[in-house]
């Protein structure tokens, strides 16, 4: 104590104590404030216990019989397939929705397909995964997936119940985009060098390609960004914020409703350059042979 009196005095004193008061404050702040990872597994926690339809049970015998054989009984991978114990619910949701997986040749890039399963049954192997198996970016909410199908409803009341509530919080959620210019602008830096300017995709190295985004729901392409299939980046929140994902949706949902102007000559809309390239080619072609057919009709008359 008496070291501590003597030294009060010190020039430099007042800035010590406003150097360990800082770091007190910056410690306490980090150790009562939630971190990202917490603040998502409480979110999940919230979602989980407020949804009573969600059957872990269920999700565990999806997982033993449709995933366990490549990933493993805990999710560490295999010769096979890879770790997904750090994927997220996320990357779960979109490669099972999306009917990548579950896969007979995991060596192979899966095209889209219809899923294996219906959603109720990919919220339920989703459950079991974030309870079970791993942890990482969860499945985003409030986010519109895939349209509810017939086939899941006994009546037809409750399919075209379900079916309005799908079509409002749809375009609420587009509608309720900020600046879709901007997610234009967001698209075209980060997304249409592979996935093409129109959406429609392109080749990548390898033998590999990026898929074609038409047919994709604002969660799957939400759940894309957050997990990077393939190889793709991944866009967290800190990158593209939720706000500037939705601008980007939006964008790419009125991009797929856009009508392809191209007629019997359309080349699937695969870009600017490309076509322009095509039509440069094409149309030199027809003006030298016209020069060639035009001097051959001189020389005939000559």
């Amino acid at each position: 104590m008496k070291w501590i009196t003597a030294r009060r005095r010190h020039p430099l004193a007042g800035y010590v104590v406003v150097i360990l008061a800082l770091a007190l404050v910056g410690v306490g702040y980090a150790y009562v404030a939630p971190s990202a990872d917490r603040a998502e597994a409480q979110t999940v926690a919230a979602d989980a216990a407020a949804d009573d339809q969600t059957d872990v049970a269920q999700g565990k015998d999806i997982f033993v019989r449709s995933c366990a054989s490549c990933h493993g009984l805990t999710g560490t991978g295999s010769d096979n397939a890879p770790d997904i114990t750090t994927a997220g619910g996320a990357a779960i949701d979109f490669q099972v929705s999306t009917g990548r997986m579950p896969s007979m040749n995991p060596d192979a890039q899966m095209p889209r397909k219809p899923p294996a399963f219906t959603q109720d049954e990919i919220d339920d192997l989703v459950a079991y995964y974030e309870q079970e198996i791993g942890e990482g970016p969860g499945v985003p909410e409030g986010i519109p997936a895939d349209a509810p199908v017939r086939a899941d409803f006994e009546d037809e009341d409750s399919y075209l119940a379900a079916e309005a509530e799908y079509e409002e919080a749809y375009e609420a959620y587009i509608s309720g985009a900020q600046d879709t210019e901007a997610g234009m602008k967001l698209y075209l830096t980060n997304c249409a060098h592979c996935h093409s300017w129109s959406g429609a995709g392109g080749a990548l190295t390898d033998g590999k390609w990026a898929p074609e985004i038409h047919d994709a729901t604002p969660r799957q392409i939400y759940e894309a960004m957050l997990s990077g299939p393939g190889q793709m980046p991944v866009f967290n929140d800190m990158t593209v914020t939720p706000d500037e994902k939705q601008d980007l949706i939006a964008y790419v949902k009125d991009l797929q409703a856009e009508p392809d102007a191209g007629g019997i000559f359309a080349l699937n809309r695969i870009g600017q350059v490309a076509e322009g390239f095509i039509g440069w080619v094409v149309g030199l072609s027809l003006i030298v042979a016209c020069a060639i057919w035009i001097t051959a009709k001189q020389r005939a008359h000559d």
